[in-house]
């Protein structure tokens, strides 16, 4: 019986990691991937990958090594991407992300909201640096809270954060109705259009809002997107933003990789070019 439950799991998370390379790297290097794994060889892009996670493990032993984080520790036991881990010790995980939450927290926002935290990474980083006072992490899989809990209590700063599963409108509000002013930081793979409905955005209108846009993730993706940003209007002050620049050359850690090597290792794996949403209550100025 526990052999059957064992192997049970086993299939699941194959198939889980499967789901969560393909919406993040698209169908074609999902087979890639897989198809090396089985042959036990490194391509490509990913060789690249793991020259460059290779030189930062060694040198940082996983810990942030530049940036607001420095110093923060990784957690070696990785659940959504091992890749991540090498613009995230290098302090620059989508960093034109992590400007703007800086930015917020010094115009009154002491509250952080990570929905769709993933591993944690923002969540630990914001109590761990002392960005803002207070941290609500909101992840759908227990994996994914397992391990924002083990990082924050290896990174001494548990106190300071509250993990939950799935965001609703009421857990947002029972928030809103103690936090002043907070940063809602929003990454839930497409669920973004159903779950930033009319009530969502009424609700958040005195806070500030970043969420990372998948419109070809779900069915009439462009149409539902250009909707959420005419009703986004109607409570904030809107704006798009993308990832603008990669400067491999900042960092003497990769000095002696190809120019090559040196791009790919700080590319996100990104399927395209993505775009965030920013809103900004109406008053804000």
């Amino acid at each position: 019986m526990a052999r059957r439950v064992i192997i049970r799991f086993r299939v699941y998370q194959f198939f889980l990691r499967a789901y969560r390379l393909y919406k993040r790297a698209g169908i074609r290097q999902t087979i890639v991937r897989f198809v090396a794994k089985i042959l036990h060889v490194e391509v490509g892009i990913q060789l690249a990958k793991n020259k460059a996670y290779k030189i930062l493990s060694e040198k940082y032993d996983f810990r942030v090594a530049y940036g607001p984080f420095k110093g923060m520790q990784l957690n070696k036991n990785i659940w959504w991407s091992r890749n991540d881990l090498i613009t995230q010790t290098l302090g620059i995980y989508e960093e034109h992300i992590l400007e703007k939450i800086k930015f917020f927290s010094k115009y009154g926002a002491t509250a952080f909201i990570d929905i769709g935290a993933a591993d944690g990474y923002f969540a630990v980083g914001m109590a761990y640096s002392k960005l803002y006072e207070k941290v609500y992490a909101f992840e759908i899989e227990e994996d994914g809270r397992n391990r924002i809990i083990e990082n924050a209590l290896r990174n001494n700063c548990e106190k300071k954060i509250q993990v939950f599963g799935k965001a609703n409108l009421n857990s947002i509000k029972k928030i809103t109705a103690i936090e002043k002013k907070a940063t809602f930081l929003i990454d839930i793979e497409g669920s973004e259009y159903d779950f930033l409905d009319t009530n969502m955005l009424e609700a958040l209108a005195n806070h500030f809002v970043i969420c990372e846009l998948h419109p070809w993730l779900v069915n009439d993706g462009e149409m539902l997107q250009e909707k959420l940003l005419e009703s986004a209007s109607s409570f904030f002050d809107v704006d798009l933003i993308k990832r603008e620049s990669y400067n491999p050359n900042n960092f003497s850690d990769f000095d002696n990789l190809s120019d090559e090597e040196r791009l790919i290792a700080v590319g996100e794996g990104r399927e395209r070019n993505m775009y965030w949403m920013v809103l900004s209550p109406r008053n804000f100025s």
